[in-house]
């Protein structure tokens, strides 16, 4: 038997004995394709497909609480066509937040302390001008940013909760969700009625912070 053959057959018979895990690149590739199944887990197949096609999606999610009680919110994602960490540095601007958030037309941060940032909000609802303060909690690690709004400063709502979180999908592509977990107005809006309201402002949300992600932190609503 020829040298070269003999060598084609240790070779073969190694990647049976070899573990995969001691072959290079064997744990990376796993662990990507592990995270971007994680990614893509909860959207159906329908919903994935309009997500690479650039549109946003919508869910309204329920859960029970240990209340016993159902409790439900809403949120909306889309894949933003940049790396993760580009996108949680241009995002976590807080005070540029009024030049591509809809509706949004001041965003000042107060003070800053740590990992958290208070900033002052202003919203034009229909010639309504609605302002109050948020909480901004950054967490670096997992590229999250939890909001709930600070009661010790003037606020012409009762509360709000939520969060913008950003998730990698490979090194070019990230999957960014805002969800709106508590939403409470003061008034008695009926239930249908918010989900309705927040069906049609989460996906713009998430679609013009797409785009100024997209643009390198240039593109502003008035583009």
């Amino acid at each position: 038997m020829k040298i070269r053959q003999i060598s084609w057959l240790i070779i073969a018979g190694l990647a049976f004995v070899i573990p995969p895990a001691t072959i290079p690149g064997h744990n990376e590739l796993a662990g990507a394709q592990a995270v971007e199944k994680s990614v893509w887990s909860r959207f159906t197949a329908k919903e994935r497909k309009r997500l690479e096609a650039g549109d946003a999606i919508y869910q309204y999610v329920q859960s029970k609480g240990e209340d016993g009680m159902t409790h439900g919110h809403a949120r909306s994602s889309a894949v933003i066509n940049a790396p993760l960490d580009r996108c949680f540095k241009i995002f976590c601007e807080f005070d540029q937040h009024h030049l591509y958030f809809p509706r949004k037309i001041k965003s000042e941060i107060i003070k800053t302390r740590g990992n958290e940032s208070l900033v002052h909000n202003e919203f034009d609802f229909y010639l309504v001008t609605v302002e109050y303060t948020s909480r901004f909690t950054v967490d670096t690690k997992i590229r999250r940013v939890d909001y709930d709004m600070d009661p010790d400063y003037e606020h012409d709502i009762e509360d709000t909760e939520g969060y913008f979180h950003f998730e990698k999908i490979d090194d070019t592509r990230t999957l960014f969700t805002y969800a709106a977990t508590k939403v409470d107005t003061g008034l008695k809006v009926p239930g249908f009625v918010m989900e309705y309201l927040t069906s049609r402002d989460l996906p713009n949300v998430v679609l013009n912070v797409k785009k100024r992600i997209e643009s390198g932190g240039q593109w502003t609503k008035h583009d």
